[in-house]
């Protein structure tokens, strides 16, 4: 096959493939526009050869798709996005896009190859079962709270009614603190729920995270000595600065889980470092304790899951809430937070917040 038949071969096969295929120069003007593409987003190559390849992506979506494609022609990588769509016929649709370098013989870049697809099926698919799973977790989540808001319901209610049967003033006052132990535990759980569901949000003054870890560990220390527990610390020193309570609320939780995970001894290693490449704020805490299983991590930031047995529930205070409530803080910061765990290998918990928090 000659050279002019091997161009026109390809050229045929590019234009009529099932899927979107768009070609760019390195300035991300569009070259190449096949059939496919025309249907998909209504214009014919005539009326996009030349255009910038941005054009073709939702307003909201541009400047991470500006970033990946700049990535893909300066750096050759491959990169991927996706964004909803309206085809000619205002059918709404979610497209799936396929980056890759465009290499020519010098091996130098000379542009961008996109593959379109339509992933609609794939998306409302996820998006059932992530429904289905969400209902599941809220019926579980509404049933833990009936059964805790009753037990101190119930409490509260059997210490008036004896109180109500007697003169005794030591009898009042023993009724009086029953009273406010069970509404101190209960506003507790309900202050642990709210930071699940929007963050801590009580005002604090921000202190140079390096100095609240610091601070964390010397309070720490003699706990871990007291439950045969060794610490070790990794921190790098950084100046940026977080609000004191929220980094406190999320080291004491994560700390309190470590050592329950280790009621026999073990090693507890917190981790703060600051990777170049993104200037982010990385706090890794990690146990050698009995870890968890696939089927636990998978709930694990559930508010009232706990992988106790059934007769060491939660603490009276914060009952299964631990997790739930660091993931409401970390996610309020714009960052986030994965487990990484398996059964008799420990636990590691990383959290990635943004540097540039900010000081107001």
């Amino acid at each position: 096959m000659s050279d002019h038949a091997d161009e026109a071969f390809f050229r045929h096969l590019c234009q009529h493939a099932g899927v979107a295929l768009i070609a760019t120069d390195v300035q991300l003007r569009i070259r190449f526009w096949n059939a496919a593409a025309g249907r998909l987003f209504g214009s014919s190559a005539e009326a996009m050869l030349g255009e910038p390849l941005i054009s073709i992506v939702p307003a909201d979506r541009r400047v991470i798709a500006k970033r990946l494609l700049h990535r893909t022609a300066d750096r050759g990588e491959i990169n991927a996005f996706e964004f909803p769509h309206r085809d000619p016929a205002g059918t709404p649709m979610f497209l799936a896009v396929s980056l890759s370098p465009i290499i020519d013989e010098a091996g130098r870049t000379a542009g961008v190859s996109v593959c379109v697809r339509d992933v609609t099926r794939r998306i409302e698919t996820e998006r059932a079962l992530a429904d289905a799973s969400k209902m599941t977790a809220l019926g579980s989540m509404a049933g833990a709270i009936a059964h805790h808001f009753n037990n101190l319901l119930g409490g509260l209610v059997t210490t008036a009614d004896f109180a109500q049967t007697s003169d005794d003033p030591a009898v009042l006052t023993r009724a009086l603190r029953s009273v406010v132990t069970s509404l101190t535990r209960a506003g507790r759980l309900t202050t642990a729920l709210l930071a699940f569901a929007e963050g801590e949000r009580t005002d604090s003054e921000t202190e140079e995270v390096t100095n609240i870890v610091r601070a964390f560990i010397a309070r720490l220390e003699p706990r871990l000595r007291q439950c045969n527990i060794r610490l070790e610390t990794i921190l790098t020193p950084t100046s940026a600065r977080l609000s004191a309570k929220r980094l406190q609320t999320i080291l004491d939780y994560l700390a309190a889980n470590a050592c329950e995970a280790m009621p026999g001894g073990g090693t507890l290693t917190i981790e703060l470092t600051v990777p170049p490449e993104s200037g982010d704020l990385v706090l890794r805490i990690s146990d050698t304790g009995f870890g968890m299983s696939e089927a636990d991590l998978r709930h694990a930031f559930e508010p009232f899951y706990t992988t106790k047995s059934e007769g060491t529930p939660g603490t009276a205070a914060h009952p299964g809430l631990g997790l739930a409530v660091v993931h409401g803080i970390v996610r309020s910061l714009g960052g986030n937070v994965t487990l990484c765990s398996s059964l008799g290998q420990g636990t590691v918990c990383s959290i990635r917040i943004p540097g540039n928090q900010p000081t107001g």
